[in-house]
């Protein structure tokens, strides 16, 4: 009782609430939140503590950046904090103006990613990983996998097609999503290298691709998680596209704390945990059944491998 009490005089003020409504379309920084309220940064930070004292949200260190998130550690809080969100009028004045700068948050993080992405498009090394033994990391990718083969393989965020290729003699048929037109243009031309005709690419959004639901059998993400300013999106997405039973890859970095990732190469977020993938596969119908690990030993991150099944 005294939690949600605790709770409730924390929703009652509108500032927390605007704060708590940006939040129910993903994490944010303190900074980020400054520039969407138009308020002090000490006024923000006051808000968000009492907001984490009450258990409403969450705040996750990530080298330099701490990015806030609604909490989802105590059910019953958190479906009062949803009805208490859906309960604000979607044609309040200033939630849709907050709305529209949060729009504009985003679509600037965008800009700057795709210009990084159109940099690199076909010169991997300056992707952050050409430290990374990459014949152990496709050796675990092929094992974890199994001996299984699969009628249609998509791999959301496909850069430049490279599971694709890595896993086209064990797939019937293949699509790459991406929203760079610069990396699929490098990616069509690597698969049209190999030969391969069952392989194909596409534009379009990893959080909702043109594909049927329950279409595919296997879904991979490789190297793309640590970008999205909400990984769970991608989990959700993948959720809906596989059938029961079906596989879901992830590959990425393990968590760490070197910001050097986030400044030179662009990265969101620096890696994931185990509890991390767990959770959000929870939360879209998956289990994560195996993980493994491909330790880079050079003082860089390890990169980790999910599989997660369908229910």
């Amino acid at each position: 009782m005294d939690r949600i009490s605790t709770a409730l005089k924390a929703m009652g003020h509108n500032e927390r609430l605007r704060i708590m409504a940006l939040l129910s379309h993903g994490e944010l920084t303190v900074s980020e939140l400054v520039k969407i309220l138009g308020l002090s940064q000490p006024r923000v930070t006051q808000y968000i503590k009492s907001l984490e004292d009450a258990g409403i949200i969450d705040r996750v260190k990530e080298g330099s950046w701490v990015f806030s998130r609604i909490s989802r550690a105590n059910k019953d809080l958190f479906n009062l904090v949803s009805k208490t969100l859906e309960m604000l009028p979607r044609d309040d004045a200033i939630l849709l103006s907050d709305r529209r700068r949060l729009d504009d948050v985003r679509a600037e993080r965008s800009k700057d990613a795709d210009a990084f992405f159109d940099m690199v498009a076909s010169d991997d090394g300056q992707l952050g990983d050409e430290y990374l033994p990459r014949d152990d990391m496709d050796d675990k990718i092929r094992a974890i996998l199994g001996n299984s083969t699969f009628a249609f393989m998509v791999d959301l965020g496909t850069g430049t097609g490279r599971m694709l290729k890595l896993l086209a003699d064990k797939i019937e048929r293949g699509a790459g999503v991406d929203n760079n037109s610069e990396m699929l243009k490098v990616a069509r031309h690597r698969l049209s290298e190999t030969g391969a005709a069952h392989l194909t690419v596409r534009h379009g959004e990893l959080s909702a691709t043109p594909f049927g639901a329950e279409t595919a059998d296997l879904v991979t993400i490789h190297q793309v998680l640590h970008y999205l300013d909400e990984p769970a999106d991608a989990l959700r997405e993948s959720s809906r596209l596989l059938q029961s039973k079906g596989k879901l890859l992830i590959v990425d970095f393990a968590a760490h704390n070197q910001d050097e990732f986030r400044e030179k190469y662009a990265h969101r977020r620096l890696g994931f945990s185990d509890d991390d993938i767990r959770g959000w596969a929870s939360d879209h119908e998956l289990t994560l059944n195996a993980i493994d690990n491909v330790s880079t030993g050079s003082g860089k991150p390890d990169v980790r491998l999910w599989l997660c099944e369908k229910s």
